[in-house]
């Protein structure tokens, strides 16, 4: 799953995959590793809908669950499947600190340690335990980069680069 971006240019952090229960709980796929982003009281944008209050939170088999203020059963809670839930690349920005969001390396100019030129960060790959950078360059095909500290040495988002080191120098 690529690090999607919602249609008004804030980041996506879940996606509403079913009602659960009978009482307005959904369950949502995460795409965050923002450990308090699903706790009561946040606000996320919610796809063609609007802002939503999550009123409840707690942890699902393989998802978590969440109430919404003004959503009390499962029809109001069906109204909602399938729409994705995102916050602004401000307050994503925010919950990181210092740190960077995978989707600020979107468009980062990729080179080795040498200063050689490998491409464009055009794309983040979520592949469970080890995200994969996708890299485009001008001519050829797309490298695929694991995102671990041996092989990305350096992200400078103000610059505009990345600094990979080949797999088979790493």
């Amino acid at each position: 799953m690529a690090v999607p971006r919602s249609g008004t240019g804030g980041l996506v952090v879940g996606v509403i995959t079913a009602a659960h229960g009978l009482r307005g709980e959904v369950r949502v796929a995460a795409s965050t590793d923002v450990s308090d982003r699903f706790r009561p009281g946040v606000v996320l944008a919610c796809e063609g809908i609007g802002p939503l209050r999550i009123e409840s939170a707690r942890p699902g088999t393989r998802s978590t669950i969440l109430r919404f203020r003004g959503h009390a059963d499962r029809g109001a809670a069906e109204a909602l499947k399938g729409r994705s839930l995102s916050v602004s690349l401000d307050e994503a920005r925010r919950a990181v600190g210092d740190g960077y969001l995978w989707a600020d390396l979107i468009g980062l100019r990729a080179f080795d340690p040498a200063g050689t030129d490998l491409g464009t960060v055009s794309e983040i790959i979520r592949a469970g335990e080890t995200d994969v950078i996708v890299v485009s360059p001008e001519t050829g095909d797309q490298v695929l980069v694991p995102a671990i500290e041996s092989v990305v040495r350096e992200v400078d988002v103000a610059a505009g680069r990345i600094v990979i080191v080949p797999q088979e120098e790493a």
